[in-house]
């Protein structure tokens, strides 16, 4: 929300490529966290003491977020209109407007925003039943712990792919990189369905963590670009949430079929959510072509 805040504001021609700097540096550093955070755990509960992650996570929350919510770019996001209505003008007569305008924009706008919340719940179906799945291909030829580290492949070609996203062409427009970047996504994951070794696999995951990036950097930006006025943070709130939620889905799913018919089918999983990413990015070209220039 402050990214946008901070970039909309600016007077430079190249605005938006300063959104996807700041959008491309931030799903880098989520794709880093999730791959350099359970590694630091499993370290430090190793080598020092168990309780220590638990309490390094505690301290974090207890000094970063409260810093996070004082700093000065939080001035940046503008007011909500609700908390600051203008006094009523005397003996205004103001022009009619047919009763169910009000409630045919609300659904609209609900609308344009329900398509990247619920391709972000894809991309959480897509990381969730991914990790689930590589625990069991992992525990058929090693030990399931060799799971994370085949995860955190996928997790640095992707972080590498979205920081790239901030140079590339003005003129690929974030639409078309959705449908772009989604098809390769769905193409790349039918691969997971070949390996029969660790080693093959790590090379499946490099090439598909790519485009991985790249949709996710474009799924943030299109979703603060059909944001209501004033309802911004509420909508980054729920993009964020939509990943969460569809983790804990996609998690589920996979690790019945993976317990059931095997990693093969749990494989499966990940494959239908990047083709329902690759479906929805037709809507959402839609949806932000009928956004008005704000």
């Amino acid at each position: 929300m402050r990214w946008m805040a901070l970039t909309s504001g600016s007077s430079r021609k190249d605005s938006g490529r300063d959104l996807d700097t700041a959008l491309s540096y931030e799903s880098m550093a989520d794709e880093l966290t999730f791959v350099l955070g359970p590694a630091l755990v499993g370290v430090l509960a190793s080598l020092v003491a168990p309780w220590l992650p638990l309490a390094l996570a505690a301290a974090l929350t207890l000094t970063l977020v409260p810093a996070f919510a004082v700093h000065p770019t939080h001035r940046s996001v503008p007011r909500s209109p609700r908390l600051c209505k203008p006094r009523p003008r005397k003996h205004v007569r103001q022009p009619s407007r047919p009763a169910h305008a009000p409630q045919r924009g609300r659904l609209a706008g609900l609308a344009a925003v329900a398509v990247p919340v619920l391709a972000m719940v894809c991309m959480g179906t897509f990381f969730g039943s991914t990790q689930a799945a590589l625990s069991a291909f992992s525990a058929a030829f090693a030990t399931s712990e060799v799971a994370g580290l085949l995860y955190s492949v996928m997790g640095l070609s992707s972080a590498a792919a979205a920081i790239s996203v901030a140079y590339w062409p003005a003129r690929f427009p974030a639409t078309a990189r959705w449908l772009v970047c989604a098809a390769v996504m769905a193409g790349l994951s039918t691969l997971l369905l070949l390996p029969a070794d660790g080693w093959t696999m790590v090379l499946v995951l490099l090439v598909l963590g790519l485009p991985v990036g790249p949709v996710m950097v474009t799924v943030f930006a299109i979703g603060g670009t059909v944001a209501p006025a004033g309802r911004l943070g509420t909508v980054m709130t729920a993009l964020a949430s939509g990943i969460v939620a569809g983790t804990a889905l996609g998690s589920s799913i996979a690790g019945q079929l993976a317990e059931g018919p095997g990693y093969t089918a749990a494989f499966l999983i990940p494959v239908a959510a990047a083709a329902a990413l690759f479906l929805l990015g037709a809507p959402a070209a839609v949806v932000v072509r009928r956004v008005p220039t704000r």
